[in-house]
């Protein structure tokens, strides 16, 4: 299998280094208007990597389905013909490889965020100070960064999920145009109203567990000039972050593996390899 994804690294080589070479423009752009105190200029750089890092999600989106759906279309392509792997086997190197561009995006970008924001502190004293006056209101309610730091790493982690789950999804609707519905001009349209129903579907299931607000402690509560003021201790907050985020991230998951197997079942019966 680790062959197989190394050949879709080798066929998305080209989008992959125009990607981290823009990235690295966009980074020295901002380290360059910080060192030079050029706030506006290290705003727009921000702002720009931003916009970056969702390029990258939505390459890792678009190229995996664009790529997918031309290699089913392509009789001569391995997909097809590559033996003696399995179709699971072909399957698999697909999502694995999704997953670890995937991965290796959000860490990225994560990374670069956390050493910017860091550099930002040190270069500006006030920030600096600003960041230890929130330290210490939250240690007074037994909250710390580094818990803080944990939920956030847990929800890229989730949001991850649920975008790689969506890709699964997209993966299944066109596996379904053209095995089922494959000598038919139309057959995209099954797949179309497919992918839309299930991510429905799959959205509307994640929304009725609770969330972390649901979920939050309330102690104090006022009303007073048509205004209801609430207050919750911070350490419920974050004690309940990583729990209500687990459902969501469960179905994500079992969306990927219920894809992954159902690709392989449909591509053995109605295509011959």
């Amino acid at each position: 299998m680790l062959k197989l994804v190394k050949y879709e690294f080798r066929k998305a080589r080209s989008a992959l280094l125009a990607l981290l070479g823009i990235a690295a423009v966009l980074e020295v752009y901002f380290l360059a208007s910080l060192y030079s105190n050029h706030e506006d200029n290290m705003v727009v750089a921000g702002v720009l990597l931003f916009f970056c890092a969702y390029a990258a999600a939505i390459f890792v989106f678009v190229r995996g389905v664009t790529s997918y759906s031309g290699e089913l279309k392509n009789t001569s392509s391995y997909l097809i013909f590559m033996t003696p792997n399995s179709t699971l086997k072909i399957m698999g190197s697909k999502y694995l490889y999704t997953f670890v561009n995937g991965l290796f995006f959000t860490v990225l970008f994560a990374v670069l965020t956390a050493v910017d924001a860091a550099l930002a502190l040190r270069q500006y004293g006030e920030l600096n100070s600003f960041l230890e006056t929130v330290r210490s209101f939250f240690s007074l309610y037994g909250v710390y960064l580094d818990q803080i730091g944990y939920g956030i790493l847990f929800m890229l982690l989730s949001v991850l999920l649920s975008v790689l789950s969506t890709i699964a999804v997209a993966y299944f609707s066109i596996t379904i145009g053209h095995t089922l519905f494959r000598d038919k001009k139309w057959r995209w349209l099954p797949s179309l109203v497919l992918f839309f129903a299930l991510t429905w579907a799959i959205n509307w299931l994640i929304g009725q567990f609770p969330t972390a607000w649901d979920q939050m402690v309330v102690v104090n509560s006022s009303v007073g000039d048509g205004a209801v003021q609430m207050e919750v201790t911070a350490n419920a907050m974050v004690s309940v972050v990583i729990p209500s985020l687990l459902p969501a991230a469960g179905v994500s998951l079992a969306t990927i593996l219920l894809s992954l197997f159902g690709c392989a079942a449909l591509l053995d019966k109605k295509v011959s390899l």
